[in-house]
C-alpha cells in the first residue's frame, strides 16, 4: 500500500512555492492540480517541455508525404495518362491534397497527443474521492507528494507550513 500526501493551496503562488522547497528533494515525486493552466507552477514543478510538437509535426510530415506518395505511385507510376502533353509527375497537381492530408494527419495526432500526454483518458483515480477535491475546478489548488519508500508526512507538513496550506490529506494508493 502506497501513501500520497495531498496539500491544498488556495492561490497558484503559494502551490508553487511549495513544490519549488519539495522539490529540493529528489526522492519525492510531485503532481499538481490546478482549475486551469499556470506557468509559475509548471516552472516551479521543473515540468520537462511537452513532446506535443514533435509528434504533431511528425505526423503532418507522414500525412503530407504519404499522400504525395500516394498521388505520385497512382498518377505517374501505375496508371500514367498523357493528358494535355503534361507530364505524368507533375508536382504542382499534387501539392493541395498532401497539404490537406498534413493538416488532417496533424490535428489527428494533436487530439490524440493531448488525450494521451495528458492522461485524460484516465476516468479514475483515488484523488477523486477526496471529499473537497472537485474544488479543484473552481478555485483551489492541490499538491500531490508522493516517495518511492516510507511517506514522512510529519517532515513534509512541517517544510510547507511556510506556504501557508490550508489542508493536508493523506491518501492510501493501491
Amino acid at each position: 500500500m502506497k501513501t500520497s500526501l495531498l496539500v491544498e493551496f488556495a492561490d497558484a503562488g503559494a502551490l508553487a512555492s511549495a513544490a519549488r522547497a519539495l522539490r529540493r528533494r529528489p526522492e519525492l515525486t510531485l503532481d499538481a492540480y490546478t482549475p486551469y493552466s499556470c506557468e509559475e507552477v509548471r516552472e516551479a514543478l521543473a515540468l520537462p517541455p511537452s513532446r506535443l510538437p514533435l509528434v504533431v509535426f511528425a505526423a503532418a510530415c507522414l500525412g503530407a508525404g504519404g499522400a504525395y506518395g500516394l498521388e505520385w505511385y497512382t498518377t505517374a507510376y501505375q496508371y500514367p495518362l498523357d493528358v494535355g502533353g503534361r507530364p505524368p509527375h507533375m508536382p504542382l497537381a499534387f501539392v493541395p491534397i498532401s497539404f490537406e492530408m498534413g493538416v488532417l494527419a496533424a490535428a489527428l495526432a494533436a487530439f490524440v497527443g493531448v488525450l494521451m500526454l495528458g492522461k485524460l483518458v484516465k476516468l479514475w483515480d483515488p484523488v477523486f474521492e477526496i471529499p473537497g477535491f472537485e474544488a479543484v475546478s473552481v478555485d483551489r489548488f492541490w499538491l500531490r507528494v508522493d516517495a518511492p519508500g516510507e511517506l514522512d508526512a510529519a517532515a513534509i507538513e512541517a517544510e510547507l507550513e511556510a506556504a501557508r496550506p490550508i489542508r493536508f490529506l493523506l491518501l492510501e494508493v493501491s
